[in-house]
């Protein structure tokens, strides 16, 4: 008899990963600025250590977690979270960062190389596509100006089998 495997998404939403710790390095193409400037990258973008506005997403961290949670595909869990013999439940985390450019928009989505290796590809596909589907976010500012942020946001499903009476 298959069992029946029932999926639960579980959004860790880490306000230190997603609002203070990956504010220390912020990139702009704006030479102008010069409040919080430290030098450029490679690239020629000037760096910042600090932001002023960290860049948020429209009504805060609790529309931001409904965001995740109503659009998000739990089926995918289900097909790829393989539950160890003897368990009832299993977890795969997926680590995406990314970035809110100055006009608002995510982009340069990925997950750490972490979650590339250890989890289902699948898995780290639908954590990316959901944070690639993101509508506009305010952005960060430093001296009144737009820059780009960088976030990070932690995913985790969970899979738990289905007892014969459904629960």
């Amino acid at each position: 008899m298959k069992k029946k495997i029932l999926i639960q998404i579980t959004i860790l939403l880490l306000t230190g990963n997603l609002f203070a710790q990956n504010i220390d390095t912020l990139v702009t193409s704006d030479k102008s600025l010069s409040c919080g400037f430290i030098g450029m990258s490679p690239k020629g973008d000037s760096i910042f250590r600090a932001v002023e506005i960290v860049a948020e997403y429209p009504g805060g961290l609790k529309a931001w977690k409904e965001f995740l949670v109503n659009n998000i595909n739990p089926s995918v869990g289900e097909h790829y979270i393989k539950i160890p013999k003897g368990e009832k439940t299993a977890k795969a985390s997926i680590t995406v960062t990314f970035e809110v450019n100055k006009e608002g928009n995510v982009e340069n989505v990925k997950a750490d190389s972490i979650s590339e290796a250890m989890q289902p590809k699948e898995l780290v596909m639908e954590a990316k596509r959901i944070i690639n589907a993101s509508p506009r976010w305010s952005p960060a500012t430093i001296c009144n100006k737009g820059v780009t942020f960088r976030a990070s946001q932690m995913i985790t499903f969970e899979a738990r089998k289905k007892s014969f009476f459904g629960f």
